[in-house]
């Protein structure tokens, strides 16, 4: 058996010698054969030579004998001391040595470089090809696998000025050699510093076909003050000489450059919070913070199950929406701020003095006391009226009894001037 695979292994040997290369630079067509001609080999067994190879498939320098075995149906020694690859492919890129010594002592080396070309490519490398046994050199054409136009993945349509963010991850899938990804900001190269830009890149080899994935994700830090939509691109270099770069569509995300944190206020309608039963209230969250941050909203200190809103409506008030208010302003580089605290009262329909909601907790206090005080001091004006009219009422009647009294006296005194004439007569005309 051992003669017959041996006589099968001279058969492919011949069969394919059109396919064996002399030259140190040399070309191969992806999934055909390929054999390597190990020079000074002895023709018959036993033969005192070893193969190196350092390819794609290797993490370093693999050795091949004639007494080992094939190494995973990539790659094995034939009879006469030839190395075959039965498939070329991508991964068998690389360099190829033999070492052999003759019968007479005498020691040959053998040196390979191997690129691999695609059927139908149209390169031209300077590499010769010997298509069969007798015929001319020709050149044989070398085509990279050049991928598609790479793409920006998972863009930020905005950034924060002064805080790391990240733009996007460049991708580019297909391609050999692998090729470098490199991003521009306004056209301009952007370099990796480690504080202001960043970029974490990984590469991929597909294990069948050997062609290359690349991802390039990018981490910058706006300044502040600076472009409010600057523009990011990326761009895909194949490695090779007369080969342009590969460019994906640009991306302009909004920077936005945050402010100092202003006062939160909290505005309430009806103005007070005090409301009758049945009626509605409006309270509006307002701040000065850009971009516009997420507002939340708390009710005696607990958070309300509600979407964030600039407006908090609570229409149809009962005794169970009473309670003390506040906002919560979402800061994403600053942190939360809550607002005061706005009191909701529902007042019945008839009582007098409605009291007003406080902020803080303060204002209500404040109002039902300035309202008590101007009650007391309109009762103390009322009592002092009723007070004063008594008074004067007492001293006009103290006026009219002396006047009555006197005209009494003039009436008695008048009476008595009328009895006395008359009695003086009578007594003259007496007996």
């Amino acid at each position: 058996m051992a003669a017959g695979a041996a006589a099968r292994d001279w058969v492919l040997v011949f069969s394919l010698w059109g396919a064996v290369v002399g030259a140190q630079n040399i070309t191969a067509r992806i999934g055909e054969p390929l054999v390597l001609n190990c020079k000074g080999a002895p023709k018959k067994p036993p033969q005192q030579l070893e193969w190196k190879l350092n390819t794609g498939r290797t993490e370093a320098w693999k050795v091949l004998s004639p007494q080992g075995g094939p190494w995973d149906s990539v790659a094995r020694v034939l009879p006469n001391g030839s190395l075959l690859l039965p498939a070329v492919g991508v991964q068998d890129e690389g360099t190829f040595r033999c070492r052999a010594t003759s019968r007479s002592g005498k020691e040959a080396k053998s040196n390979y470089r191997v690129r691999v070309y695609r059927k139908g490519s149209g390169d031209f490398h300077g590499a010769t090809f010997i298509k069969g046994k007798g015929s001319s050199p020709s050149r044989a054409p070398w085509s990279p696998e050049i991928p598609g136009k790479p793409e920006i993945v998972d863009p930020a349509s905005e950034l924060k000025a002064g805080v790391p963010s990240k733009v996007g991850t460049c991708v580019s899938e297909g391609g050999y050699p692998a090729g470098t990804l490199s991003w521009h900001l306004d056209g301009k190269p952007l370099i990796p510093d480690g504080k202001g830009v960043s970029v974490k890149e990984q590469t991929r080899r597909h294990p069948e076909t050997g062609l290359f994935t690349l991802q390039s994700e990018l981490v910058v830090t706006p300044a502040q003050g600076g472009a409010p939509h600057p523009t990011f691109s990326c761009s895909f270099s194949p490695g090779l000489p007369r080969r342009r770069a590969l460019h994906a569509p640009p991306i302009k995300p909004r920077v936005w450059d945050p402010v100092p944190l202003g006062e939160v206020r909290l505005v309430v309608e009806p103005e007070g919070g005090a409301v009758a039963p049945g009626g509605t209230v409006t309270l509006t969250c307002e701040s000065p913070a850009q971009p516009p941050p997420q507002i939340h909203w708390m009710k005696d200190g607990v958070a309300l199950p509600l979407p964030p809103s600039p407006v908090l409506l609570l229409p149809e008030v009962g005794p169970q929406d009473q309670g003390a208010y506040s906002c919560v302003v979402a800061h994403p580089s600053h942190g939360p701020q809550e607002s005061p605290v706005v009191s909701i009262s529902v007042i019945e329909t008839g009582e007098e003095g409605l009291t007003a909601g406080s902020a803080g907790g303060s204002g209500l206090g404040t109002l039902a006391l300035a309202l008590g005080i101007l009650g007391g001091l309109g009762t103390a004006a009322l009592l002092f009226g009723v007070v004063m009219w008594q008074r004067r009422r007492r001293q006009g009647v103290e006026r009219k009894v002396p006047e009555n009294q006197e005209e009494e006296e003039e009436e008695r005194a008048e009476l008595n001037q009328s009895e006395e004439p008359e009695a003086a007569e009578h007594n003259a005309g007496g007996p």
